[in-house]
């Protein structure tokens, strides 16, 4: 684990710096490292949003998804953006929601067969969301989410592990890109400048063995990230809130399609 004062040092995959300069001002924020490219966590990205945007974190809450699905991949990639809506209900200050956040990524890392992994962590996080302990919260979700990529890698499906991390973060994005929109400020739409993060995430599911790869669910979080990175690019300057609006449709629609049940 990558302390936030580190995360700028001679990485090779950088967020923008916008983001890592505000991150890195947080005691809290954390970054999860993958040979050596650090990849800043979503709890990260919203510490940054909050002192740009001041977004009113509850009102991106979203309906209950389901916590199973036929698919593994797909099952790893909602809990990767069930993890994302953890780290909101942090920001709302809402320990009732993180609570019900908390069960969710608990059954969804059930359904991937690593719950037994998590189960403490799932007390843990009522019991800090009891006392309001948004500090400790935040280290918690990120520890469970560790803990899952961890036996996911264990048990040999990096796979979804990578799935469960594209998931999270393109749920941040959809979040990310409403906030910055409404909020117009340029600092809050510079942090949606996450081309290098996206191209790594793509880059990883392009390594994904061909099984996994062929997925409606792969393929489907694959097109989103590809779609997101091209409306990133298409200036040189950051976002305008246009560009926000644009990034906050793919991905939501991302989110929606992935979340529910095939017919």
């Amino acid at each position: 684990m990558i302390q936030p004062n580190n995360i700028a040092k001679g990485t090779a995959l950088c967020a923008t710096a916008a983001l890592l300069a505000l991150a890195s001002a947080s005691p809290a924020a954390k970054a999860e490292q993958s040979e050596m490219i650090t990849v800043p966590s979503p709890a990260e990205f919203f510490a940054a949003l909050d002192k740009t945007a001041q977004p009113d974190w509850a009102s991106f809450y979203r309906d209950p998804a389901p916590t199973s699905y036929s698919s593994r991949p797909q099952t790893a990639v909602n809990l990767g953006a069930s993890v994302a809506d953890g780290y909101i209900a942090v920001e709302a200050q809402d320990g009732q929601q993180v609570k019900n956040t908390g069960k969710d990524i608990i059954a969804l890392a059930r359904a991937l067969g690593v719950g037994e992994h998590v189960l403490s962590r799932g007390k843990s996080i009522s019991d800090f969301a009891d006392k309001n302990d948004w500090a400790a919260l935040k280290e918690e979700l990120e520890a469970t989410s560790n803990e899952v990529r961890a036996a996911m890698a264990a048990q040999r499906d990096e796979a979804l592990a990578s799935l469960i991390t594209a998931g999270a973060w393109t749920r941040s994005l959809q979040v990310g890109s409403r906030s910055a929109e409404l909020s117009g400020e340029e600092e809050a739409c510079e942090l949606l400048r996450q081309g290098a993060l996206l191209s790594y995430l793509a880059a990883e599911l392009d390594r994904l063995p061909e099984k996994t790869r062929t997925t409606s669910a792969a393929t489907d979080t694959r097109d989103t990230l590809a779609a997101l990175l091209q409306t990133m690019q298409s200036e040189d300057h950051a976002p305008a809130p246009t560009q926000a609006a644009e990034i906050n449709r793919i991905a939501a629609h991302f989110i929606a399609t992935i979340s529910a049940k095939p017919q």
